[in-house]
């Protein structure tokens, strides 16, 4: 049997404390030889901070160390120029960058491995040592260690922020070095288009030829004013003369001539353009458009496609090919029918165009062509992809601040 009566109170409490006191120390040592970053997620959660939350972006919560390490980054690139209270704001633009970059990443397979991230940083540690310390006179003790920069590199940033970084910025880099080739169907496009000779015939005018044709009949008949002036003064809110009463059709009848006017230059501009849209579908429409603008034609022969950025004209040059509706025309409308199309508007200037023939020369299937500039295309794509990403992601801020 165990004797229990020798034991006396003092005795069990310095058992318990001395069990309590290695087991801290135990805890410790655990914590001194955990990798940094793995020490910080511990105390993180010992503390209740990994559960922390600065906000949200496209619905996912923003950790609080992600937040904390984008302030630390605004912080460093503007160098403490921009106000305290500005950090968090644009440490939520950089997060949702970093967001969106990933997202395209994640739908294509694309991620940057924690080891390279690791590995990078080491070079970096030791790199930084041999710089600060190079010929300084330091002896070792005082040298500052690759293994003690490296640790604090990982405190600066958690891993999973450093990886989104990674990706973000090399995703665009990477996808850049991919190697398409056109179809042959492409090719046979692109070659056709290169050869191919067109017969234009085009009527160039500005936007104040068609005001002048349109104002030539616009001008009131006195009894046009007076039907205005009647219904006017029939109004309870008729305007009224210094002595209260109605004022007269002679003290009305400028006003009420602007009125017209404005009225009537608008519905006539309008009247004139459905008139050229109806002669345009006429055969031989362009040369009655052009009798009706009392101008001329302008004659295109055997032009490139390319030449057709600048055609010359009474009204001056002009570009058919910044309008991108004179492609979709230029590619869906048959040739020779005499018929115009447009118009086509450059600048002040409006063209309309007839169609009248195109021939194309040998087809050049040089492998040259075959090798698409990967870079200008996937530019675009890139360019244009995160912005419309972005524009679906909403930011869900709870957090003003945070410490560094």
């Amino acid at each position: 049997m165990t004797n229990t009566e020798g034991t006396s109170f003092k005795d069990i409490f310095f058992k318990v404390g001395s069990a309590l006191f290695l087991g801290v120390l135990v805890l410790m040592l655990i914590f001194t030889l955990l990798r940094s970053d793995v020490e910080q997620a511990g105390m993180d959660m010992l503390t209740g901070k990994a559960n922390i939350k600065a906000g949200k972006i496209g619905g996912k919560d923003v950790p609080m160390d992600s937040f904390n390490a984008g302030r630390r980054y605004c912080y460093q690139i503007y160098q403490g120029q921009i106000p305290d209270n500005q950090l968090g704001e644009c440490a939520f633009m950089i997060l949702k960058g970093m967001f969106v970059a990933n997202t395209i990443a994640n739908s294509l397979g694309y991620t940057v491995s924690e080891e390279l991230i690791r590995q990078n940083l080491w070079e970096e540690a030791q790199k930084r040592v041999k710089l600060s310390y190079r010929g300084a006179g330091y002896s070792d003790d005082e040298i500052e260690k690759p293994d003690q920069v490296y640790r604090q590199f990982l405190k600066e940033a958690p891993m999973r922020f450093r990886i989104e970084a990674a990706v973000q910025g090399s995703i665009q880099a990477n996808l850049l070095q991919s190697d398409l080739r056109k179809t042959d169907d492409e090719l046979l496009v692109q070659s056709e288009a290169s050869t191919a000779r067109v017969d234009l015939n085009a009527l160039v005018y500005t936007e104040e030829d068609l005001t002048k044709l349109a104002n030539q009949n616009v001008e009131p008949t006195d009894l046009q004013l007076r039907e205005l002036y009647q219904k006017e003064i029939t109004d309870s809110n008729a305007p009224k003369g210094k002595d209260g009463k109605i004022a007269t059709f002679e003290e009305r009848k400028s006003i009420l001539r602007g009125k017209f006017l404005i009225e009537a230059r608008k519905s006539a501009i309008e009247n004139l353009k459905a008139k050229i849209k109806a002669l345009q579908s006429e055969p031989d429409g362009l040369h009655k458009v052009a009798a009706l603008f009392g101008t001329g034609t302008v004659t295109i022969r055997d032009k490139a496609f390319a030449d057709l950025k600048s055609v010359a004209s009474s009204k001056g040059n002009f570009s058919l090919l910044t309008d991108k509706r004179f492609f979709q025309d230029l590619t869906s409308q048959a040739f020779g029918q005499k018929k115009s199309l447009g118009p086509y508007k450059d600048a002040d200037k409006y063209a309309l165009v007839e169609f009248v023939a195109v021939r194309f020369g040998k087809p050049e299937t040089s492998t040259v062509l075959r090798i698409r500039d990967s870079s200008v295309i996937l530019n675009g794509f890139l360019a244009e992809i995160p912005q419309s990403v972005a524009e679906e992601m909403t930011v869900e801020r709870l957090a003003k601040s945070a410490e560094e």
